[in-house]
């Protein structure tokens, strides 16, 4: 099948042959690099302003082993995916309709996302490298640099990170896991 990207589907779209809900499609419509969008990404994609025929199938269709591929519509609206819809003349009317707040909204959205995901990336990067340090200190338990000293006294980790089988894990694991702020 070869690499793809996913859609969420919000709201989910309903098979017309056997009226499954699907809350996600795959694509290979933008650059196949399994990014994940929802409405209101920027998408990767050829099509600046348009609407971009896809295909849809029906994955309880294919698991009852019945034919399910309806033409789907990416609605694409200055770069931004806009809507997805089973409808042409749905995706047309969401295409002329779309107004310029959306896109301010769906930029607040893509702006707070970044920085979330900044400070995730700052947390990992700050435990791998207090890791790192933990690593040094074992290696050396008393640097001849006292600011190394210091730095080794006031990096730590939590004991479970310390003393679980593979550390670097346990590390991963913790940061990896979906905070409340994650759904907001």
């Amino acid at each position: 099948m070869g690499m793809f990207d996913t859609i969420a589907l919000d709201p989910a779209i309903r098979c017309p042959e056997c009226g499954a809900l699907a809350t996600s499609h795959q694509t290979k419509e933008f650059e196949c690099q399994m990014s994940y969008y929802r409405i209101g990404s920027v998408v990767a994609t050829s099509c600046y302003l348009g609407i971009v025929r896809d295909r849809f199938w029906c994955g309880a269709c294919q698991d009852a082993d019945r034919q399910s591929e309806h033409p789907l519509y990416l609605v694409i609206w200055h770069s931004v995916l806009a809507a997805v819809e089973l409808d042409a003349g749905e995706a047309e009317r969401k295409l002329r309709e779309t107004d310029r707040l959306d896109l301010v909204g769906w930029l607040a959205d893509s702006q707070r996302e970044t920085v979330r995901w900044r400070g995730k990336f700052r947390g990992l990067m700050s435990s791998l490298k207090t890791w790192q340090w933990h690593l040094r200190e074992k290696a050396n338990p008393e640097p001849e640099d006292e600011k190394l000293r210091l730095w080794s006294r006031l990096l730590s980790l939590p004991d479970e990170i310390l003393n679980a089988p593979d550390p670097l894990d346990a590390i991963i694991k913790s940061h990896s896991e979906e905070s409340p702020e994650d759904d907001l």
